[in-house]
Parts: structure tokens; C-alpha cells; sequence
């Protein structure tokens, strides 16, 4: 079992994004959690789980506020790849948390989300070359690429039914029985 400790805005600085922004006033939160499963969202480890990509269109984006075509990964295959026991954790009713890099960590009953469609998008399929995502209007200000960055969404359900997370940096199965305050 993993042992997980997140000061927040010490995770916050360790992404190439929150460094080079300005730093931001971060209410701390610990989680103290024995975590069943663990899988870093990194080009590597999409690569190493033997995910193929594909391109599809993702109607409304929630993000994007129109049909948004990209280029994704399957969240299940994924999350079995790197979680060989996934489906008996969905079972035993674990949870899935979705840690992204601003701290901002979604949470769901794990058999909610497996076999519900869910992809993990990189990057606009329809974007310019060497541009990962174009900018984002959110809320009173602008995403970047970087801090889109991995971003899950969802082949049927829209959000707010499933979470669309993005800036995804960690998957984490948690037991049942975790409850995190924030």
C-alpha cells in the first residue's frame, strides 16, 4: 500500500507550470490516506500501459464551450495497465481521485467511472502544430497549454455528471471507507 501526504501548494510548485506562474495565496490541506493504487499520468506511462491513441470529437466540451476534437487515451485501459486489480477494487467499492496540479483533486466511486467512456485527452487534435491546447477563457481568466495539460473527459456523459478534470497529474484509488475534507 502507498502511503500519501500532499501539502498542497508544495505539489503545486513542483510542476514546471506553478513555477513559472506567481505564487498564489493556497489554503493548506493534508491527506493522510493508504491509497490501494497509484498511476502518474506522464506521456511515459501512457506509453509504458500500451494505450493507443485515438481522435474523437467530445461534444459541448466543458472546457471549451464547442464539439472539441482530440487526441486521447482510454481511461480504463489505462488504469488497468497500471492497476492490474482495478476491477475488484470497482468491486469492493474503492474510490477514484483525480489529483491535477493546482491542486484541485475530484473524487468519484471507482465502478461509476470504469466502463463509462472516460479518455484521458492531451491535446486538441485540431490545434496548430506544436501547440498542445489554444487557450482556454475560464472563469475570470485564461488556461494555458501547460495548464490544461492532461485533461479527462468523457465519450457520453457531460459534466457535471462525471468529473472533467483538468491539469491531471495522478490517479489514486482510495478504500471505500476514505473520507477527505478539504
Amino acid at each position: 500500500m502507498l502511503r500519501i501526504t500532499h501539502l498542497l501548494p508544495f505539489l503545486a510548485l513542483l510542476s514546471a507550470s506553478a513555477l513559472a506562474a506567481p505564487p498564489r495565496a493556497q489554503q493548506i490541506t493534508v491527506f493522510k490516506v493508504s491509497a490501494l493504487g497509484r498511476a502518474n499520468v506522464t506521456p511515459t506511462a501512457l506509453l509504458a500501459a500500451r494505450v493507443t491513441p485515438e481522435t474523437l470529437t467530445i461534444p459541448a466540451d466543458y472546457l471549451y464551450k464547442r464539439d472539441l476534437r482530440v487526441q486521447a487515451y482510454d481511461l480504463d485501459t489505462f488504469l488497468k495497465a497500471r492497476i492490474p486489480d482495478i476491477e475488484a477494487l470497482a468491486a469492493s467499492g474503492a474510490q477514484i481521485m483525480f489529483w491535477c496540479r493546482d491542486g484541485y483533486a475530484p473524487t468519484a466511486k471507482l465502478s461509476d467511472v470504469l466502463g463509462q467512456g472516460g479518455l484521458i485527452a492531451v491535446a486538441d487534435a485540431d490545434a496548430p502544430a506544436g501547440v498542445l491546447w489554444p487557450d482556454a477563457p475560464y472563469k475570470n481568466t485564461v488556461l494555458k497549454a501547460p495548464e490544461i495539460g492532461n485533461y479527462v473527459v468523457w465519450r457520453r456523459a457531460q459534466f457535471p455528471a462525471k468529473p472533467q478534470p483538468w491539469g491531471l497529474d495522478t490517479i489514486y484509488i482510495l478504500p471505500a471507507s476514505a473520507v477527505l475534507k478539504k
